[in-house]
């Protein structure tokens, strides 16, 4: 594996002098995770050595390229993309906030700890209320789509589903519903809160036109339990909350991915 500075010579052009390498100590499961700090500003790098995240690496660059022509979903700004043959990197602004896992960690009342998740509610509704982006509209169906590439994941990379699961997926599909704009990894590691409020969606590699009731599912996931936390993110949401059935269906489904 090349080392950093290494890695970061694939993008002097770019960033200038590399002035400091700062690695945070929460990293992904998918990705290492590098702010860099250079004569030409701030950035992050995120660099995938596994197969299936090069590929999920490559998605996100390809609809950090897209998005950046629409204003109205805010996301990091990319700069490049690079493949070589044992890792990719991409290399984007590094954006203010913290994840709001660690700002509800932080946070110092009941009263402050729902005002953030009900802007996440409100963040969430204002991507599944925006204009579809045309070019993530695909023929084939979202969920029939997620299907398929949920068995190709099974057969080939380890995931937390098994062959069972899947095929009850397949046998139960929900009722279907009007398809919207979806992050498609939504949880509350994927959103950076500045000032007490969410204002960003981060890791939009799964982000495509889709089943708005997926990223419900995961947005509520570490606070179903919380009936004060489901409140506050619903009171900021707004539409019409998932029931236990679609949310347990969609739940499943994230165990391929």
């Amino acid at each position: 594996m090349k080392s950093f500075n290494q890695r970061m010579n694939l993008f002097e052009q770019i960033i200038g002098e590399v002035k400091t390498l700062d690695f945070p100590s929460k990293q992904g499961a998918t990705s290492e995770v590098v702010i860099v700090q250079a004569s030409n500003g701030d950035f992050v790098c995120k660099t995938a050595t596994n197969s299936l995240y090069r590929t999920w690496l490559a998605k996100e660059a390809d609809n950090l390229k897209v998005l950046s022509k629409y204003s109205a979903i805010q996301t990091p700004e990319i700069y490049q993309y690079v493949e070589t043959d044992s890792e990719s990197h991409l290399l984007m602004s590094l954006e203010k906030g913290v994840p709001l896992r660690e700002a509800l960690k932080s946070s110092r009342s009941e009263a402050e700890r729902a005002a953030l998740l009900t802007s996440f509610g409100q963040l969430l509704k204002e991507l599944h209320e925006v204009e579809l982006v045309s070019e993530m509209k695909r023929e084939q169906p979202w969920l029939e789509s997620q299907l398929e590439i949920a068995a190709c994941n099974l057969a080939n990379y380890p995931v937390d589903g098994d062959e069972v699961l899947l095929q009850k997926l397949k046998e139960n599909l929900p009722n279907p519903i009007e398809q919207t704009m979806i992050h498609g990894d939504c949880t509350i590691d994927n959103v950076l809160v500045t000032q007490g409020q969410v204002h960003m969606f981060i890791d939009v590699g799964g982000m495509a036109v889709g089943d708005p009731r997926y990223d419900v599912a995961l947005a509520i996931s570490s606070i179903k339990q919380n009936p004060d936390d489901l409140r506050a993110f619903y009171r900021g949401y707004g539409r019409k909350p998932i029931s236990e059935e679609e949310y347990i269906y969609f739940e499943g489904l994230y165990e391929f991915f």
